[in-house]
């Protein structure tokens, strides 16, 4: 209880007190219980008419007992409660004076934590590019693709070959086996990126709108079994700052009939892709990140800005950015 409350507390207690001592207060002497007390008529000089105000008649001073005064009834209630009542009052204040400070205490304590950690993690969460192909030299053919990951996850497991199979539909294939984020787990049980020569389009454009394009049989995955049988829940056309046009897909796979205990359990996805697509050069590119069921919930909306950022460029990626950055920079300066 506060201070403020522990006083009206006091107060109240003081004047129910008060009122119970009138009730019990003695009669004087020569006053008949029931009897009225004997009155005195005081004149009023009035212009308009002279009236009697009844006035009562003090008691006398020296009866044995006289009822107490109101102001001794409550000053006396007063100094008894508040060594009762006050006293433990400001001893709790005190305690809650001291559990404040604990409190702050605690929450520096937590703070100073929380200062730590972001010290240790730069307080910056950045998007460095995860890049395949390209390698190879400038008689390749082959562009530098490459998407961007979090900085607080990380990226596991990278493999990238080149196929020797010239009539091959794949002339070159990259992987990660899965992407964790540290509070969630596993988000990604697997990234694949591969590119296909001498593509049928000069354009993904030329496959039509993208929510009408059959994914699997255009982009050569027909032959996989898990990409066939996948759902299409989303599309989108997108356009990356140099101007190029991709394709982006969600998809969803169910386990097989097979691998089903009940029919039950075969509406719960075991493959959720998220795929992107562009035709460069005459060549096809495509991106499928396969995302973890149990963690899309949480890391949906930043897989999907791992398929946005997906590109295929004839440059590095990396130093192409910084240059524009740079010039950009220099052009607000001026």
């Amino acid at each position: 209880m506060s201070a403020v409350g522990s006083i009206a507390a006091v107060a109240g207690a003081a004047r129910a007190d008060a009122r119970g001592r009138r009730a019990r207060a003695p009669a004087p002497r020569g006053v008949r219980s029931g009897a009225r007390a004997p009155t005195a008529c005081r004149a009023s000089t009035s212009d308009a008419s002279e009236t009697r105000v009844p006035v009562p008649i003090e008691a006398d001073a020296s009866a044995d007992a006289s009822p107490p005064t109101r102001r001794a009834v409550v000053s006396a209630s007063l100094a008894g409660a508040a060594s009762a009542f006050l006293v433990p009052a400001l001893a709790a204040f005190a305690e809650d004076e001291d559990e404040d400070e604990d409190e702050d205490a605690a929450q520096a304590a937590i703070e100073a934590s929380m200062k730590d950690v972001l010290k240790q993690q730069s307080g910056e969460q950045t998007f460095p590019r995860q890049t395949a192909f390209g390698s190879y030299g400038s008689g390749s053919g082959v562009m530098q693709a490459s998407f961007e990951v979090s900085s607080l996850w990380s990226v596991i497991g990278k493999q990238e070959t080149k196929s020797n199979d010239t009539n091959s539909v794949k002339s070159h294939e990259a992987s990660w086996s899965s992407i964790i984020d540290p509070v969630n787990g596993k988000v990604v049980q697997g990234v694949y990126l591969f590119h296909s020569p001498k593509y049928a389009t000069a354009s993904i454009e030329n496959l039509g709108k993208p929510e009408n394009v059959s994914v699997a049989k255009a982009l050569g995955l027909d032959n996989d079994d898990t990409y066939r049988r996948a759902d299409m829940l989303g599309s989108a056309r997108r356009v990356a700052k140099d101007g190029q046009v991709y394709y982006d897909w969600e998809m969803v796979a169910s386990p097989p009939p097979k691998d089903c205990p009940s029919a039950v359990g075969c509406l719960y996805p075991d493959h959720i892709y998220l795929m992107s697509a562009t035709v460069r050069g005459g060549d096809l590119y495509v991106l499928s990140v396969d995302a973890f069921p149990e963690n899309w919930r949480q890391a949906g909306n930043s897989l999907r800005r791992l398929r946005g950022s997906f590109e295929v460029r004839p440059e590095d990626i990396a130093p192409l950015e910084s240059k524009v950055e740079t010039e950009a920079t220099d052009a607000e300066v001026a």
